[in-house]
């Protein structure tokens, strides 16, 4: 998820750094990416077409329907028990950061102190649970607005190495109508770059909203609402990756809270489905 200067890059937290076997620290650096593309149009135009349904079986799927979260899918922290971040996020992911409620898993971000920070959150992981190599990703969600506030749904590799990270989506609170696609890699040369797209119009905090990553051997297809918004065949991961979905509090790309942050804040998630290619 996860890094802002004048693109985004991604960085893992210190404390992940270890149990993902990188042996340091990854701090956040201004990396070299092309130059974003930006859709600015709420609605499909009638030269827009709908991405491509290229499936063949779900191979998994939560519909939250239920009373708690489904152990036999999630975890509730990151790999190795870690519930907590670099790039100076605030938040604690804690075992009471999200409930079931009316069909949805509600991340909720709060003013609590635990764990060595000032909020607390929730966050689901696949890992140990859920891994893929290609397919079709998708969540079905509505995400808070306030300052501060750092949605996102990703992809990580099963192998606990970094990158390749896959973020099929990041919103920044205090922008909820711009949402940004973005794949990270790392070069030959050991430098982390990144391609990043990025969508305006639609006010993500109103209305419920698809996002779906089609992931092929040779590109990855970001659509919204089923309208292709963004595409790149730089750097495409060959190597499973396990499924993320967290709302972190603070950070170097979306800023802190002030005054003005409404809390609680809640991430509703209506469900999450990853098909086979």
């Amino acid at each position: 998820m996860r890094v802002q200067f004048e693109t985004t890059g991604g960085a893992l937290f210190a404390a992940l750094a270890a149990s993902f076997g990188l042996g340091m620290v990854i701090q956040k650096q201004k990396t070299t990416a092309p130059a974003p593309v930006v859709a600015t149009s709420a609605r499909p135009s009638p030269q827009q077409t709908a991405a491509p349904n290229p499936v063949t079986g779900m191979t998994f799927h939560d519909e939250f329907d239920g009373k708690a979260l489904d152990t036999q899918k999630w975890i509730d922290s990151y790999p190795d028990g870690v519930r907590t971040h670099s790039n100076h996020e605030q938040q604690y992911y804690a075992t009471d950061g999200y409930r079931l409620q009316d069909g949805k898993l509600v991340l909720i971000g709060e003013r609590k102190p635990q764990g060595g920070m000032p909020y607390t959150s929730g966050m689901v992981s696949s890992y140990g649970k859920f891994s893929q190599l290609y397919g079709r990703f998708e969540i079905r969600a509505r995400f808070p607005a306030g300052k501060g506030i750092w949605p996102a749904f990703w992809l990580l590799p099963n192998d606990k190495s970094w990158p390749p990270e896959i973020d099929i989506l990041e919103i920044l609170g205090h922008d909820p109508t711009c949402i940004y696609f973005t794949n990270h890699w790392r070069t030959v040369a050991g430098t982390v770059q990144n391609e990043q797209g990025r969508l305006r119009g639609l006010d993500f905090s109103k209305e419920f909203h698809t996002i779906t990553l089609v992931w092929k051997p040779d590109v990855l297809i970001w659509s919204v609402d089923g309208v292709e918004r963004f595409r790149t065949k730089e750097h495409v991961p060959q190597k499973p990756m396990f499924v993320l979905a967290n709302l972190a509090i603070g950070g170097d790309w979306p800023g802190f809270p002030d005054a003005t942050t409404p809390f609680p804040a809640k991430m509703e998630i209506d469900y999450i489905r990853v098909w086979a290619l």
